[in-house]
């Protein structure tokens, strides 16, 4: 007097063990995936830290650069006042 029926019981005990295969092997690759992610975001993490290295130094030459040009455009503004003013000197002398 078995309540259970063995075939029964074995397929689905096959179905099980089926269904714990296919969750483990879809646990190794997503653990091979999130591998490979990890590595890529190392890799990019690296590379926008280089890049914020080179921003910075463009960044230097650049104020260097603007600074230099300010100070040209102010003596520019001078020499123009001056050469202005002295030649208004001359053109007032004649008249």
């Amino acid at each position: 007097m078995n309540r259970y029926n063995k075939e029964g019981v074995d397929n689905y005990r096959d179905n099980v063990q089926n269904r714990l295969d296919l969750v483990q092997s879809r646990l190794e690759e997503l653990t091979i995936n999130q591998a490979s992610q990890t590595s890529n975001i190392t890799h990019i993490k690296e590379s926008v830290d280089r890049l914020e290295v080179l921003v910075k130094e463009q960044n230097g030459r650049i104020r260097k650069n603007e600074n230099l040009l300010s100070a040209v455009s102010a003596i520019g503004g001078v020499l123009s006042v001056v050469f202005g003013g002295f030649i208004a000197w001359l053109f007032k002398g004649k008249m």
